[in-house]
C-alpha cells in the first residue's frame, strides 16, 4: 500500500494550480513510464513489440478492478468521447440525456440519431432543468412519450461540480442501461461504478495521465444490447483469411490500435491509484474542498456547487458579486492562481496534490479581490 502523502508526492505541479477539472498535471511516474516506453520504441530491440503489445492487457486489468468488471468487459480508448460515440451508435431506442451535459454526450447521441435514421432517439431534458437527480430522471421517464431504453449522465457535472447519485439513478431507471461519462470524477471519488452499464473516461484530468488516454467498461447487459457499429481492424477478427467479423466482448468497440505509450501512461496512473486507494484520495480532496469553502465564506463569495459531501467531488463553483467577475479573475491571475472562469463563475478544482501553499495563494487572491471594491 501507498500512503496518501506518498501518492501526493508523485505530483510536481507549480503552487497556485487549481484547475484539475480542466487538465491534471501529469504525474512524475507517468512521465517516467513515457520515457521508458519511448526508449523501447526508439530502439525496437528483439522482443520490444511484445512489451508494447502487453500494455493493452495491462490497462484493462487494472481498470477492470477499479470499476468492478472483468477484463473482457473493458476496452482501451484514446479519450472519453470515442467510448461515448461507440456506445451511442450501438443503442436502439430512446436515450434520456440533459441538454446541459458536457457536449460529448449530447453530440454523440445527436450524431447517432442522424446516422441511424432514428434508431437512436435522444430524449432531452431541457437546458436549465437543474442537477440530474434521481427525482428529475424519474419524472422525465414518467413523462416521456418515447420508449426510453437508456439514461446517459455525467458522473460529475462539469459546470456545477454536482456528483450524480448512481445508486439512486439505478433504482429509478430499472432495467434500462445507465451510461456514465466519468471524466470529471474518475480518480477523485469512490463510487459504485458496477451499477453503471457503460463507464467511459479519459486520463487527462483527475487521473493525471495526459491526453490520449482512456478506457470504456461495459456490463454484460450492455454488451448484449449494444451493437458495435464503428469497429475497425482492431475490433474485428477473421481477416485476412475470412470476411472480418466483430470481436466478442468490449473489444468490438474499438477501431484502430491505441498508442501503447499512452496505454502505459494510463496503466501506471491507475496502478498508483489502486495502490493508495480511491477512498484515501477522495478523503484528501474533501479536506481541500472544505478549505476552499472556508475561504470563499470568509470573503463573501457565493458557492454555487453543493456543500453536501455526497453531492460533490473536487470542483467548487464560485459566483462573485454582479459585475465583479473580472476583478476576481484579475486578482487570481495576479497571485499566480490558475482556475477556469466562464458563465459568470469561477471554477476551482482541487486534488490530493493541492498544497497548503496553493490554498494560501488562493486566499491572498481573495483578500486582494475583497479589498478592491
Amino acid at each position: 500500500m501507498t500512503t496518501i502523502d506518498e501518492y501526493a508526492a508523485g505530483f510536481a505541479e507549480e503552487p497556485g494550480y487549481l484547475d484539475h477539472a480542466a487538465f491534471g498535471p501529469v504525474q512524475t511516474a507517468v512521465l517516467e513510464e513515457q520515457r521508458v516506453l519511448g526508449t523501447i520504441q526508439a530502439h525496437m530491440r528483439f522482443g520490444a513489440m511484445e512489451t508494447l503489445d502487453e500494455q493493452d492487457a495491462r490497462v484493462r486489468a487494472v481498470a477492470a478492478r477499479l470499476v468492478g468488471r472483468r477484463e473482457d468487459q473493458v476496452v482501451s480508448q484514446s479519450a472519453t468521447t470515442p467510448g461515448l460515440l461507440h456506445t451511442a451508435f450501438g443503442i436502439t431506442g430512446g436515450v434520456l440525456v440533459a441538454a446541459d451535459e458536457y457536449p460529448s454526450m449530447p453530440l454523440a447521441l445527436a450524431s447517432a440519431a442522424s446516422a441511424t435514421g432514428g434508431r437512436v432517439r435522444p430524449v432531452v431534458i431541457e437546458s436549465g432543468a437543474g442537477w440530474v437527480t434521481p427525482s428529475l430522471v424519474a419524472s422525465r421517464l414518467a413523462d416521456a412519450q418515447d420508449e426510453v431504453t437508456a439514461v446517459a449522465v455525467s458522473l460529475v457535472d462539469w459546470r456545477t461540480g454536482y456528483r450524480t447519485d448512481l445508486a439512486g439513478l439505478r433504482e429509478v431507471i430499472g432495467d434500462r442501461l445507465l451510461i456514465v461519462d466519468a471524466i470529471q470524477g474518475f480518480g477523485a471519488v469512490d463510487v459504485p461504478y458496477e451499477l453503471a452499464d457503460v463507464v467511459a473516461t479519459g486520463g487527462q484530468k483527475w487521473l493525471h495521465a495526459g491526453w490520449g488516454t482512456g478506457f470504456t467498461a461495459f456490463s454484460d447487459r450492455a454488451l448484449e444490447r449494444l451493437r458495435p457499429a464503428l469497429s475497425g481492424p482492431h475490433g474485428t477478427t477473421g481477416w485476412p483469411l475470412e470476411v472480418p467479423s466483430v470481436r466478442p466482448g468490449a473489444a468490438g468497440f474499438t477501431m484502430s490500435r491505441i498508442d501503447p505509450v499512452a496505454q502505459a501512461r494510463m496503466a501506471v496512473s491507475l496502478e498508483r491509484l489502486t495502490a493508495v486507494g480511491v477512498d484515501a484520495v477522495q478523503e484528501r480532496i474533501a479536506d481541500r474542498v472544505e478549505r476552499v469553502f472556508d475561504i470563499a465564506d470568509e470573503f463573501g463569495l457565493e458557492v454555487e456547487s453543493s456543500r453536501d459531501p455526497a453531492e460533490r467531488a473536487g470542483i467548487v463553483v464560485l459566483r462573485p458579486a454582479e459585475g465583479r467577475l473580472t476583478a476576481l479573475s484579475a486578482a487570481l491571475h495576479n497571485h499566480g492562481v490558475t482556475v477556469s472562469a466562464r458563465l459568470g463563475t469561477v471554477r476551482v478544482s482541487v486534488f490530493a496534490s493541492t498544497t497548503d501553499e496553493t490554498l494560501d495563494m488562493f486566499r491572498d487572491a481573495c483578500i486582494s479581490y475583497a479589498t478592491s471594491f
